[in-house]
């Protein structure tokens, strides 16, 4: 099981894209390298192995809460788009 913290940025060429960091860094501390106008959500994740008969590799990325920093919650979304990155998936969208 894995922990951290993420940001979801709209960005203008390929759409909204998950950011994950360490959670020891501050969602504000991370936030000065990118524009604040862009972040959409924030939050906390957790992931875990979930493996099916269908993928034995499959996992299941949970989000939560909220940046205070920030001011921003975690969307249910979120977790498709981090599942995205984790899983090096190609289009979460079709």
């Amino acid at each position: 099981m894995k922990n951290g913290k993420y940001i979801i940025i709209d960005t203008v060429i390929t759409g909204y894209v998950a950011i994950m960091f360490d959670s020891l860094i501050a969602h504000s501390d991370f936030l000065k390298s990118f524009n604040k106008d862009r972040i959409i959500s924030a939050g906390f994740f957790q992931v875990k192995s979930a493996p099916t008969d269908k993928d034995p590799d499959d996992i299941l990325v949970s989000c939560w809460g909220k940046s205070v920093t920030l001011n921003l919650e975690s969307k249910t979304e979120d977790e498709k788009l981090l599942k995205r990155v984790l899983r090096k998936e190609e289009n979460i969208y079709t």
